[in-house]
């Protein structure tokens, strides 16, 4: 519990001490983006420092935001005096803080990119630039606010969908947004084969192959994987050796990171019931390492046959 009153007030910015620890995360990206706001608004966001000691105050929080108003020349800033005295404490709160994700998310991004476009005509180059961004950037998170159904905003808010697998999500129907995307998660599935499948859906003619889709993403992904690459006579037809080991190694490795995927959000019980399996597991993919090592250490470049077919 805090022993003292935190204390809002106005420090020189020479008065602030650097935080080693913070300017080990600090980019010149991230001092980019408050020096543009620095520049056009002042510095409208406080610091947190640490109480006074030997006429400084130790940075906690914002190191990013006190160097772009150094370099911006801005000599006085808003901050915060966190009223923790021992040394301990104050890293705590500087981890947390800079644990804790920004207020700012790729929805509310969004949602505020909208706001500007729709209500107050101002043009997505306009944005694009303001933020350093492109047009397509400023485009995906307008069309993700407009697009994205609410069960699939919570996934994203919440974390389980990542924002730039969103972003392709957003081009689906949004009655199965959040079916596809919690199927695709836990298949372990990236943006890449996501929006790969999201195509598809688009592209495809029958419902049975959207169906199929949604439902099972993994498998209707090793199904583009047979499809893809180079033509079927190149490879021996799609009943060739190479097709059916090519096809077999993309499924095995599919299921393999959904079978990890799992793992990874099992709880205690679940991990210890399939205690056996997952064993086996490790015991093969060692075995499979050692033997694919082998095999195509002896393969030359030139007798691949052209690689993969996906």
């Amino acid at each position: 519990m805090p022993t003292k009153m935190n204390e809002a007030c106005s420090i020189k910015t020479r008065q602030i001490v650097k935080n080693p620890a913070l300017t080990l995360g600090t980019t010149k990206k991230d001092v980019g983006k408050y020096k543009k706001v620095a520049a056009a608004y002042g510095n409208v966001a406080p610091v947190i420092v640490s109480a006074p000691e030997n006429g400084g105050f130790l940075i906690l929080y914002g190191n990013a935001r006190l160097e772009a108003c150094a370099q911006t020349g801005i000599t006085e800033i808003p901050a915060v005096k966190a009223g923790i005295a021992d040394e301990a404490g104050q890293m705590k709160l500087a981890l947390m803080m800079t644990a804790i994700r920004e207020e700012a998310s790729a929805l509310s991004e969004g949602a505020l990119i909208n706001r500007l476009v729709g209500g107050h005509g101002v043009a997505q180059r306009e944005l694009a630039n303001l933020l350093g961004k492109s047009k397509a950037w400023v485009s995906k998170r307008s069309m993700m606010d407009q697009s994205l159904s609410d069960a699939a905003k919570g996934m994203v808010t919440d974390g389980t969908l990542c924002p730039r697998s969103a972003e392709e999500v957003a081009r689906l129907p949004g009655d199965v947004q959040a079916e596809f995307a919690a199927n695709a998660v836990n298949g372990g599935l990236n943006k890449t084969e996501i929006g790969m499948l999201v195509q598809t859906y688009r592209n495809a003619l029958s419902g049975e192959m959207r169906d199929k889709i949604v439902k099972s993403p993994l498998e209707a992904l090793s199904k583009l994987g047979e499809k893809a690459g180079k033509k079927p006579e190149a490879r021996g037809g799609l009943n060739g050796p190479g097709h059916k080991l090519a096809s077999a190694a993309n499924y095995a490795a599919q299921m393999t990171l959904k079978a990890i995927n799992m793992a990874q959000n099992a709880d205690e019980k679940t991990l210890r019931d399939a205690m056996g399996q997952l064993n086996r597991l490790m015991e093969v993919a060692g075995e499979t390492g050692l033997t694919l090592n082998r095999l195509l250490s002896d393969v030359s470049p030139g007798k691949q046959g052209g690689g993969y077919p996906w």
